[in-house]
């Protein structure tokens, strides 16, 4: 059967169609795998929120409230003066019972905690650094930015996001710090909560 009048396409026309993939795809794939980590680490850090503040709750109920557990200072503030060991242990008596962990460690004046999902957290007093990848942890304990690692802080109030000196305004969120650091004093943890657990098209990202 001979079908009259039709032709193939040429050379150039099937170039040019390959083209316009290529540029429309060059344009939307980046955006796409963006959104995608966007919303991995939301999710992810929403997640750590929810299992500590459920870990600190049970531990409650076991041992009372929170200003008669044992002391949990085990070194000066903004020094390298600790004990590591110290701090996991205490972890281990009062939240760690209530997580699944796959790992724990420390480093100086650190505890380490490696979770199922690939992230992890490293501990020191009161602060809470909660990082994607729980390599991370180990490479740089007290770093934090606004994509791959977060700042929490335990207290008698409960486990929350790190907030201390906020005023409690959303607009007090954007302004860097001194250290030209987005979402001041460490608060992006702090914007993801006020925001629903989200990234919005204005956060820092």
């Amino acid at each position: 059967m001979h079908l009259k009048g039709l032709r193939g396409f040429t050379l150039a026309e099937v170039l040019i169609t390959l083209g316009i993939i290529g540029v429309v795809a060059a344009l939307t794939i980046p955006v796409l795998i963006q959104n995608h980590k966007k919303q991995e680490t939301a999710t992810k850090v929403k997640a750590f929120y929810s299992i500590m503040s459920q870990a600190f709750y049970s531990a409650t109920v076991e041992h009372g409230d929170f200003e008669h557990w044992d002391a949990w200072s085990f070194g000066d503030p903004g020094s390298n003066n600790g004990d590591g060991k110290a701090q996991l242990e205490w972890l281990k008596k009062y939240l760690l019972p209530y997580i699944k962990t796959v790992e724990t460690n420390t480093d100086r004046k650190w505890a380490l905690v490696a979770l199922p999902n690939g992230s992890g957290f490293s501990n020191y007093n009161s602060m809470y650094f909660f990082c994607l990848k729980y390599a991370d942890c180990k490479k740089q304990t007290e770093a934090y930015n606004s994509r791959t690692r977060f700042v929490f802080q335990i207290s008698k109030s409960g486990f929350k996001t790190y907030d201390v000196g906020w005023k409690g305004t959303r607009e007090e969120l954007f302004t860097p710090n001194a250290n030209n650091h987005k979402c001041p004093g460490a608060m992006c943890a702090k914007l993801l909560e006020l925001d629903g657990w989200e990234i919005k098209d204005d956060y820092p990202w």
